[in-house]
């Protein structure tokens, strides 16, 4: 408990109380009533727990100033002043507790002994600003304006639970002020004496200085004021008090503890309230303090650290539109601050989204928000992973965004405009039915409903569901105004009378969405029943359809149509293609097509609207869609369809002057109606004989001279190829995919679209893989593959990005997939990988020419970012995912350095050019060094899974070896030389392998008439860095690479590329030659043939461990590296190598700079 006994106690200025000391008061019996009634309510509060709170204190507060002034009145004599200001003794009471309770805090060591004094602290200070407001009405402000200004000395402390208090302190102070001055409605008669004012201490109702009107409970209330006066003489103590509680409070809001920010923003609570807003208006100084308090606040909101302090923020921000706090009523401000709180409704913590959604709730206008706004909200709230944001957006759709439109789901739709939000406002129809279905069932799971419930009497709920639940359908009844317009009509045009009929069938979008909404989510109890209510019959449906797509085909056609507006043209096609969909999908929901009769009639509709060219492109996929599930059979849905195009052909409806542009039209609905329809079946109908006609439809678009048309008639055809059986494929439209991609004249947005198809074809119907037995050579492949790879080949190579693109994505797919097995390939990849023009272009102009010609058309065929994506993935899947995929990545250097020197020989002034671009495209050094790593990286994860395999395969070899005792001697002596041949393999690392081929190809490629300099002396310098461990590496390999590193430093003159390269050779003097001389040295390409055929050998010879023929002879003749898939396929070879591991070279011997 805090202490009062104490005859003084003075704080440190510099330490604990700015400035601030404890007063020592006089003894007398006012300062004993204080420190008691302090005391008792320290004591209160203990024994309640903490309970209590400000109303507590109030009743302390009220019971005290009833005993100082009863102890007052008993020392005046008779006729003096009844009224009792507080005078100076009790002040300086007052203030020692202050002071005693923050000395309190102060003095703790610890955060436990401030937690300790905590609940006594609070107490105290709670009482303090509850007596100094209620003492305000006798003494002008005196006590709470040094109460407010002891706190704001204690607020500029060291110590960081001081300066929270003092926080809490000024905010319990100045909001008392402002709730004291709130005008108070009684809920008694008006009436009684105004003269004399009562003194009832227990009920807190005091007598004002100069006036009559009762405190509490009193029939008169202290009048309001005005902006004029609320800086005057009356409130002037007031607004001073606010003023000193505004700056002070600015830099805490910024403090660098949590706690000490929490209780600054609980503080400001008060500065943002309706009973401020008088003090505001009439000062300019404090409406700026507290604007500037506003502007950290906001920062706080999207910055803080702490969520809780980020939810407080949340909370006290002003979200009300309607009026504002600041000078000069600027509804921007508050306007900004909605903006700020919607945006924490995608906040990562949930507490901070749940004070946004409720402060939108209980503050924010709904007609102030803009649609905007409220559809950003629904589309952030009402989602299902955060089931308490969801309940919060549901409890504000219901209480007081659909609560302001009178409970009518139909005008809060209209205010969402459910043409440019259909998915929102379909989730809110949704939620709208689930709550109006289950509010009155109060076993409800839905926590949102269960909110709801909370918040509405039995009367509010019958109005919801009334309104939400009543009887609504697509063709309402004519009002009586409409029928006497349209007897004045009778003898104006047809098409006038149309129109009038339409809009007298006043379907909005709102009414369309929420009905079809309701027949999706019926139950299957009463969804019959609700769709004949809602929908009548089909015929009345298809005309209402039918009517909404001749109108809107009347307004294309209209002279007023090119001369209006383009947005008017816009919001006009727009609602009728809404109206129109939402129609064409109820009928799809319903189960009135069951019906022959119906189903006839709708099909014909349906018919007949897909086949007139002057329907909008926008509706033919609803219709399509409608007619497939209208059919039993698909065989029935394809004859439908081959007589739609048969109408196709036939139309004239479109009206068009130029005859090209009517083949275009009618060609392109043909390809609009067929991807949709080969996009519906299934993989039953391949091979149909109806689908196989639809070719002769299809085949004009592939050959037309519309570039556009031919490649949306190859999109098409990719799909119908996947309908088609492999024969088919193989013998009439793979020749003319290959023909198409092929072309160099052709475009490249088609040329794209044709590899893409043969890409699919290949990964469904080519029965080949690259991960056979291995045993053959390449050219023993099918022969379909090689001119597609050619094909490849030569896109990859092509100048166009656009198309360089997508043959990346194709080859990265095939190879994957293992279709194709070329380390040229593979090369081209990495090319594309690390060349930075594509995706990071110096200009616009060559962003626009990224692309090719046409930049919007080839974006959709392939994006480099994308590209890049999918290559940083491919890379490391590629080199796991088999032993073939990784020795093809580690081959792949090879082709990797001929491609690079190919494009830099190719440039003309390649000596000042060329540095540059390699360094900008074609960083070779780290070209090389990642292909190392992602080789090792799956060395790495393949031999830690076949550790374990390992020990399991080299115990059940010892059980064979006990097995094989009764054999004869000679054939354990041959188990013993096979082990031993064993122990002599050892693995080569990607570090040699890659420098065999920078050597290999600076002896053949690299010299100073086929390379550039600046190209030798960069894969010198690769040369001269790498780190290879000659003791651990195989013998034959090593051989290999001295002989390279030779015939390279003979073959080069220049000086720095000549010293590089003797780094290596002196590295590997110690390596002894073959002892038959020049042929002793194995080759590059013939010693990595030989790794690959030995790892394949290892594999056939598991099976047994001990035939000498292939494990012998294997490991004489072909010293391995156990790539991707070592660690299993050559699991014995392992077994014997002791301490590989940690001798293999890793990517950072490479030192590439």
């Amino acid at each position: 408990m805090v202490s009062f006994a104490s005859p003084k106690a003075e704080a440190d200025p510099e330490e604990g109380g700015g400035g601030a000391t404890t007063t020592t008061a006089p003894p007398s019996s006012v300062a004993e009533i204080v420190y008691s009634k302090f005391d008792s309510h320290q004591r209160d509060r203990e024994r309640r727990g903490g309970g209590g709170g400000g109303a507590g204190a109030k009743r302390a507060a009220s019971a005290l100033r009833g005993e100082i002034l009863n102890a007052r009145q008993e020392d005046v004599d008779g006729g003096g002043d009844d009224g009792g200001d507080v005078d100076e003794g009790v002040a300086e009471a007052v203030l020692r507790c202050v002071d005693s309770a923050f000395l309190a805090v102060f003095s703790a060591s610890s955060s436990k002994g401030v937690a300790a004094v905590a609940p006594s602290v609070s107490s105290t200070l709670e009482l303090a600003a509850a007596f100094a407001c209620l003492a305000a009405k006798d003494d002008g402000g005196a006590l709470v304006g040094a109460v407010v200004e002891r706190a704001v000395q204690f607020s500029a402390t060291n110590k960081d639970s001081v300066r929270a208090e003092a926080c809490g302190l000024m905010g319990m102070c100045c909001g008392g002020l402002l709730e004291a001055g709130r005008a108070k409605a009684s809920i008694l008669k008006r009436g009684g004496s105004k003269s004399g004012g009562s003194r009832a201490a227990d009920d807190g109702v005091v007598a004002e200085r100069g006036g009559a009107a009762a405190e509490e409970g009193s029939d008169a209330a202290a009048p309001r004021a005005t902006p004029s006066n609320a800086g005057g003489e009356s409130e002037g103590w007031k607004l001073e008090c606010l003023l000193l509680a505004a700056r002070a409070l600015r830099p805490r809001v910024t403090d660098k503890i949590a706690k000490v920010r929490s209780a600054s923003v609980s503080a400001c609570a008060m500065l943002f309230s309706s009973d401020a807003a008088k003090f505001l208006c009439g000062s300019e100084k404090l409406a700026g303090r507290v604007g500037s308090i506003r502007s950290s606040l906001l920062w706080l909101l999207a910055n803080d650290s702490s969520a809780g302090n980020r939810a407080a923020v949340a909370r006290i921000l002003p979200a009300a539109t309607t009026s504002s706090v600041f000078a000069g009523d600027d509804e921007e401000e508050d306007g900004d601050n909605v903006a700020h709180i919607v945006e924490r409704i995608k906040d990562v913590d949930a507490k901070v989204r749940e004070a946004a959604l409720d402060n939108l709730r209980e503050n924010a206008d709904f007609e102030g928000l803009g649609m905007d706004q409220r559809a950003e909200i629904l589309r952030t709230g009402l989602t299902k992973r955060c089931p308490t944001t969801y309940a919060k957006t549901v409890e504000l759709l219901c209480c007081s965004w659909l609560k302001s439109c009178k409970f009518d789901p139909i005008a809060l739709l209209d205010e969402l405009n459910p043409v440019v939000n259909e998915a929102v406002c379909e989730q809110v129809a949704q939620v709208l039915i689930l709550v109006a279905s289950t509010i009155d069932c109060e076993t409800s799971a839905e926590k949102g409903v269960q909110l709801v419930r909370k918040h509405f009497g039995a009367p509010e709920i019958r109005s919801l569901q009334q309104q939400v639940l009543m009887k609504r359908n697509i063709t309402p009844a004519v009002g009586q105004g409409d029928g006497d317009d349209n007897k004045e009509e009778e003898e104006e045009e047809e098409e006038e009378e149309e129109e009038k009929k339409l809009e007298s069938q006043s379907l909005s979008p709102s009414l369309a969405l929420f009905l079809r909404v309701r027949i999706d989510s019926a139950t299957l109890n009463n969804k019959s029943e609700l769709i004949y209510e809602i929908i009548t019959d089909v015929p009345t449906l298809c005309n209402l359809l039918n009517s909404r797509m001749d109108s809107l085909i009347r307004f294309q056609k209209s002279e007023d149509y090119d001369e209006m507006d383009e947005d008017e043209v816009t919001a006009f096609e727009d609602l009728e293609h809404f109206l129109s969909l939402q129609l064409i999908r109820m009928a799809k929901s319903s189960e009135v097509l069951s019906e022959e009769g119906s189903r006839r009639h709708f099909l014909s509709i349906m018919r007949m609207v897909v086949s007139r060219l002057a329907t909008p492109d926008d509706l033919v996929q609803a219709c399509v869609g409608a007619m497939a599930v209208a059919h039993d059979r698909e065989a029935q849905f394809l004859q439908t369809i081959s007589e739609v195009l048969a109408d196709v052909e036939d139309d004239d409806s479109f009206h068009s002057d130029d005859e090209k542009a009517l083949v275009i039209v009618r060609q392109m609905r043909i390809i609009s109606i067929l991807s949709i329809v080969l996009e519906s079946i299934s993989a039953q109908m391949v091979d149909h004989p109806i689908l196989d006609g639809f070719f002769q439809h299809l085949s004009p678009a592939i050959t037309s001279k519309n570039a556009i048309v031919r490649e949306h008639g190859v999109i098409c055809l990719s799909k119908f190829c996947l309908l088609s059986g492999a024969d088919k494929v193989k013998e009439e439209f793979e020749p003319l995919l290959m023909t198409i991609a092929g072309s160099v004249e052709e475009r490249a947005e088609v040329r794209a679209q044709a590899a893409l198809a043969l890409c699919d074809l290949a990964l469904i119907h080519e029965e080949r893989g690259a991960n056979d037995s291995g045993e053959g050579d390449e050219d023993d492949k099918p022969p379909p593959s090689m001119p597609f790879k050619d094909m490849l080949l030569e896109m990859l190579g092509h100048t166009m990005p656009g198309i360089i693109v997508i043959a990346a994505e194709i080859a990265a797919k095939l190879l994957l997939a293992g279709r194709l097995r070329d380390p040229t390939l593979i090369a081209h990849l990495l090319l594309i990988y690390f060349d930075k023009s594509l995706t990071t272009p110096d200009d616009q102009e060559e962003a626009d020419d990224i692309y090719g010609d046409d930049a919007e058309a080839a974006k959709l065929v392939g994006s480099p970012v994308r590209l890049q994506q999918l290559l940083s993935i491919f890379f490391p899947t590629f080199s796991m995912s088999s032993l073939e995929a990784n020795d093809d990545l580690m081959e792949s250097v090879g082709p990797l350095l001929s491609i690079v020197n190919g494009k830099l020989s190719g440039m003309r002034n390649r000596q000042a050019m060329g540095k540059a671009m390699m360094a900008e495209r074609w960083p070779i050094a780290k070209m090389v060094e990642y292909v190392c790593y992602t080789v090792d990286l799956a060395d790495k994860s393949t031999n830690e899974e076949g550790d374990a395999e390992g020990e399991t395969k080299e115990d059940e070899a010892k059980e064979d070896v006990d097995q094989t005792d009764h054999l004869e001697g000679g054939q354990n002596d041959q188990v013993d030389v096979a082990v031993v041949v064993e122990e002599e393999m050892t693995e080569a690392s990607s570090t040699l392998l890659a420098s065999i081929e920078i050597a290999r190809f600076l002896s053949e490629e690299g010299d100073g008439d086929k390379a550039p300099v600046f190209y030798a002396r960069a894969l010198a310098k690769i040369l001269g860095s790498a780190s290879i461990d000659v003791d651990a590496e195989d013998q034959s390999l090593l051989r290999s690479l001295k002989a390279g590193v030779a015939e390279a430093e003979y073959a080069h003159d220049d000086s720095p590329t000549v010293k590089s390269i003797r780094k290596l050779a002196d590295l590997l003097a110690d390596v002894e030659d073959g002892s038959d001389g020049e042929g002793s040295v194995v080759s590059t390409e013939s010693a990595q043939k030989k790794v690959r055929k030995g790892q394949r050998q290892d594999v056939a010879a598991e099976d047994d461990p001990f035939d000498f023929e292939a494990n012998g002879s294997t490991g004489k003749e072909n010293p391995t590296r156990p790539s991707a898939g070592g660690g299993v396929g050559s699991s014995s070879k392992q077994k014997h190598s002791v301490g590989r591991e940690g001798q293999r070279s890793s990517l950072a011997d490479v030192n590439c700079n």
